[in-house]
């Protein structure tokens, strides 16, 4: 059973273009949705909003799924859109930006939007997971306080380990097959204050990405699900601002 706001979504736009977006790890659609409402109503795109397997119903659920089930999802939802508009960006948050990097190598798309991707991680215990598994299945996540309303903030409240596993695997594997595929129009956007993920993760991106447009857009004062924060209105117009430069 799916938990209450963790529904995937879809809005019924337009047919010039869609735009698939994509949660991160042990999140939902819910912190993508406010973002999603705005293209849809302000700009009357269609949006589709994935819910990633594993996620949205139990965490011991992450403990039997690998990253290629999530990116199996993320493959639908692109094929889904490709059917019924005529142009298809893709926005990913955290882990959900690795697997759109993966789409844009992958598929032709017009142009995708990649936030808080992590590449070089602060905590540094993701190098013994091998350890941190016999510990227990799982470690607790810290609450978080933040600005968007309460709807768009539904997550488990614990890492499942393997699941963390499996997005370091999806790191690596990125690194080493995807990024120099990548050559849709990207914006990636990086906060200064994320404490998940170095803001030079960013930077990295754009120097192996072999897109020939290309943008860094850094936030002052986010944490890592920049859509939940202060910064988030000049996000999305940022975002809608790059989508419609790719006309």
């Amino acid at each position: 059973m799916i938990i209450s706001g963790a529904e995937p979504f879809f809005f019924h736009g337009s047919k010039k273009l869609g735009v698939l977006l994509v949660h991160g790890y042990s999140g939902s659609p819910a912190e993508v949705r406010e973002l999603g409402e705005r293209l849809y109503k302000q700009e009357k795109y269609t949006v589709l909003g994935v819910l990633l397997p594993g996620h949205g119903t139990d965490p011991h659920a992450l403990e039997h799924t690998k990253w290629e089930d999530w990116y199996l999802a993320v493959q639908a939802g692109v094929r889904q859109l490709q059917k019924t508009c005529q142009r298809v960006v893709v926005i990913g948050m955290s882990m959900g930006s690795l697997l759109t990097l993966n789409a844009a190598a992958e598929f032709n798309l017009d142009a995708i939007v990649v936030m808080s991707t992590p590449i070089y991680l602060y905590d540094w215990r993701v190098h013994f997971l091998w350890l941190a598994k016999r510990l227990g299945w799982s470690v607790r996540k810290g609450s978080r306080i933040i600005n968007a309303d309460k709807r768009f903030n539904v997550a488990y409240d614990c890492l499942p380990i393997e699941g963390v596993r499996q997005t370091w695997k999806l790191i690596s594997y990125c690194k080493k097959h995807v990024l120099t595929k990548v050559k849709a129009p990207c914006l990636i956007v990086q906060s200064k204050a994320d404490h998940t993920v170095r803001p030079l993760s960013a930077r990295y991106i754009y120097q192996r990405i072999a897109s020939t447009v290309k943008r860094i857009y850094f936030l002052e004062h986010s944490r890592h699900v920049v859509t939940l924060y202060q910064e988030r209105e000049a996000l999305m117009t940022e975002i809608i601002k790059f989508i419609k430069e790719q006309r």
